[in-house]
């Protein structure tokens, strides 16, 4: 089958069953994965029974023959159709970006998308571009949000602006990586709390189990939360965890040849530098990049970023 044509996309509408939601308020997903992953076929009823009976779906409806070119339309047809104030939209969009033939990125000339339910989003970063938030939204690219301290920063927002809207971002090349990350993301499903999809969970799944050499991804997450009580956004939201110790991150031990070293949002030493940190807490080598000149490591427990190779002791 031609690759372009090898993408499966996945509609979930569903009334919620299990999930404590008001009377009324509707779950839907669109989830739209590389077909190329005979696990997506494999596990279609693994997927089916979990989304019923942790997080509360009801129907799962599959539509074989989408195209990478007809993923943006279909996103922005799927979040900005008419909401009600407690209807919750989860979006999972996996694929390339960076092929024109396969790539499921928008052109340029896209009308951008404005979700108007909330709405938790697992999608390349290229449909940061184009997905548009609203004022105050919080980037999380060294760190993560923290229970009872996400609330949107003041910012002028419209009526109809979703009140809370995660993008967490998912890597676009290669496909051993796209289908492996698929994998992590089943299986962080699998393992969580009944009746919750955290994205602050699901971030820090991929910054540790992310493990592919040689590859330039960086998992962030953009949030905003206008303030909802958490109750009333299950299943997603922010649920305080606590603190794994740092040997369950794993990696390597990084010895810093200096006190202070800069930390960067991404694998770039030119253009990259997010901040300067210093060696009170331990380092943990978890990968390099491409090109071998920096490494994506946690600082204790709360950062995740790439140093330069340089700045590391044999």
């Amino acid at each position: 089958m031609n690759r372009v044509a090898k993408y499966l996309t996945l509609i979930v509408a569903t009334l919620s069953l299990s999930v404590s939601l008001p009377a009324g308020a509707a779950l839907t997903a669109l989830i739209s994965v590389h077909e190329g992953s005979r696990d997506m076929w494999e596990q279609r009823d693994r997927i089916q029974t979990l989304l019923r009976q942790r997080f509360g779906f009801d129907e799962v409806h599959f539509l074989v023959d989408a195209t990478p070119a007809e993923v943006p339309a279909r996103l922005k047809q799927f979040l900005e159709e008419a909401a009600e104030p407690d209807d919750r939209r989860l979006v999972w969009l996996s694929g390339f970006a960076d092929n024109q033939e396969t790539s499921i990125c928008a052109a340029r000339s896209f009308d951008t998308i404005r979700p108007r339910a909330s709405s938790l989003i697992l999608a390349p970063a290229c449909y940061t571009d184009i997905i548009t938030l609203p004022q105050g939204t919080r980037h999380y690219g060294l760190t993560a949000p923290l229970p009872g301290n996400s609330t949107a920063r003041l910012g002028r927002t419209r009526a109809a602006d979703a009140p809370w809207i995660a993008v967490l971002t998912l890597p676009s090349t290669n496909d051993a990586i796209i289908h492996g990350t698929n994998a992590l993301i089943f299986a962080h499903l699998e393992e969580a709390p009944v009746d919750h999809l955290d994205p602050a969970a699901l971030l820090h799944h991929l910054r540790v189990k992310f493990r592919w050499n040689g590859s330039d991804f960086t998992p962030t997450l953009d949030l905003f939360d206008r303030g909802l009580d958490p109750g009333a956004l299950a299943p997603f939201g922010i649920r305080p965890t606590a603190a794994g110790p740092l040997a369950a991150i794993g990696g390597a031990p990084g010895l810093m040849r200096r006190s202070s070293f800069g930390l960067y949002a991404k694998p770039d030493a030119l253009d990259g530098l997010e901040m300067s940190a210093h060696i009170d807490d331990p380092v943990r080598v978890l990968r390099r990049d491409r090109s071998g000149q920096m490494r994506f490591v946690a600082v204790g427990t709360d950062f995740f970023g790439w140093v330069r190779t340089d700045d590391l002791a044999e």
